[in-house]
C-alpha cells in the first residue's frame, strides 16, 4: 500500500543550502514512491531575532538545534492549518528500510487501534532500539531517542503547540518532544523492528549538530554504529535463549 494513501501528508525537514542531503533524501522518496513537501523555514541563517526571542529561552542551544526545533514546531503547525489527521516526517538522513512500505503499513493499522493523540517512532535511535524478535508492532513507553522518522497525529500536534503557547524552549528536538509530551499526555510508541536509519549515526553523513561525532569522522561513525548494533542483537538474543531455557 503507497505510504501516501496511509497519511495525511509527509514533510522533510531540510535546509536550503544542505545539497547531498537534499538529493539523498530526494533519491530516498522517488525509491519508495513517496509523494512529500520539504520544510525549509527557519534555517539558522534565516530564523527572524523576535522567533528567537518568543520562542527560546536562554539556554546553551546553538542556532542549528534552535533550528530544527523550529522546523518540528511547524510540521505541528501544518498539522492544524491544514487540518491534517495524521502526518509522517523525516529528517533529511533518513534511510528507509527496503521493505518500508510493509513495514510502515503494519505500524499504520496498529495506530488506527489507538485511542487518543500519539507519536510513533520510527527509528534505531543511534542503536538505542535495535528491534525485538517476533512480527512487527507497535511497543508502548519507548523513550524518543531521536527525530529522524516519526509520525504523529492532529490531537498531539494540538496539545503541543497549546503547550508551548506558555512554555518557552530550552531543549533540542528529541528532548523537546519527549518532555513536552510527557506534561501534555501524547504516549510514545517504538516499532517492534525499526524501518529507518539516521545517515549522520551509521557514517552516511558527516553531522551537523554533534561536535563529537563530526570530530570523530565518517569512519568511526560507520564503524561504531555496526558493532553497537551487532553487540545489542547479540545481548537481545542472549536474554532470549536464557528465558526460553529456563
Amino acid at each position: 500500500m503507497k505510504v501516501n494513501s496511509l497519511v495525511d501528508a509527509v514533510f522533510v525537514l531540510s535546509v536550503r543550502s544542505f545539497t547531498e542531503r537534499i538529493a539523498h533524501i530526494r533519491a530516498e522518496m522517488a525509491r519508495h514512491v513517496i509523494d512529500f513537501e520539504f520544510v525549509f523555514e527557519f534555517d539558522a541563517n534565516a530564523i527572524p531575532a523576535e522567533v528567537l526571542e518568543r520562542r527560546f529561552a536562554p539556554s546553551d542551544m546553538k542556532l542549528g538545534h534552535q533550528s530544527l526545533v523550529l522546523k518540528h514546531l511547524r510540521t505541528w503547525q501544518l498539522a492544524l492549518e491544514r487540518n491534517l489527521r495524521r502526518v509522517l516526517v523525516f529528517e533529511d538522513d533518513a534511510v528507509l528500510a527496503p521493505d518500508f512500505e510493509a513495514q510502515f503499513g503494519i505500524a499504520m493499522a496498529a495506530a488506527d487501534a489507538l485511542a487518543g493523540p500519539y507519536l510513533i517512532y520510527l527509528g534505531r535511535g543511534n542503536n538505542q532500539h535495535v528491534g525485538t524478535r517476533g512480527p512487527n508492532r507497535l511497543i508502548a513507553g519507548g523513550l524518543l531517542p531521536a527525530t529522524d522518522a516519526l509520525v504523529f497525529d492532529h490531537e498531539a500536534a494540538r496539545r503541543r503547540l497549546a503547550y508551548l503557547e506558555t512554555h518557552r524552549i530550552t531543549r533540542p528536538a528529541d528532548w523537546l518532544t519527549r518532555e513536552t509530551d510527557a506534561a501534555v499526555g501524547v504516549p510514545h510508541y517504538w516499532l517492534a523492528q525499526p524501518i529507518v536509519e539516521q545517515g549522520s549515526m551509521n557514517g552516511q553523513f558527516e553531522s551537523v549538530l554533534d561536535t563529537k561525532r563530526r570530530w570523530r569522522g565518517r569512519a568511526y561513525s560507520w564503524v561504531r554504529y555496526r558493532w553497537d548494533a551487532w553487540w545489542k542483537r547479540l545481548r537481545r538474543d542472549l536474554r532470549a535463549n536464557e528465558v526460553r531455557s529456563r
